[in-house]
């Protein structure tokens, strides 16, 4: 199976340790946040948090079909993730054209 774009930035994200995993971790960090992916079955309460810091942080969100994240990073329980790097966050907004992401914007997407 070919690796898609996206799959490739997380990996580099992760190597690089430029990724903070979870709702509780994002709340935690203070700035530095440039993007931040949600899975689509993410919880009711995880998603009001992570509108929050959308909003802190000034930052633009991409959502996953249901579980596609956790497939993306390997890691099936993650729902939520940052990305701390300016360039790799452009990257994968660059390449969010692809019909399992979508660029959040409130309401029901």
């Amino acid at each position: 199976m070919e690796k898609s774009k996206i799959e490739t930035y997380l990996g580099f994200c992760i190597r690089s340790r430029k990724i903070i995993f979870g709702v509780e971790m994002i709340e935690r960090q203070k700035k530095g946040v440039s993007l931040l992916i949600v899975d689509g079955g993410i919880g009711k309460n995880s998603l009001k948090a992570t509108m929050q810091a959308k909003e802190r942080f000034a930052c633009p969100l991409l959502m996953t079909e249901e579980s596609l994240l956790g497939e993306l990073l390997h890691r099936p329980a993650v729902k939520v993730v940052a990305i701390t790097d300016n360039n790799l966050a452009k990257a994968i907004l660059a390449s969010a054209s692809e019909p399992q992401l979508k660029l959040y914007s409130g309401g029901n997407n």
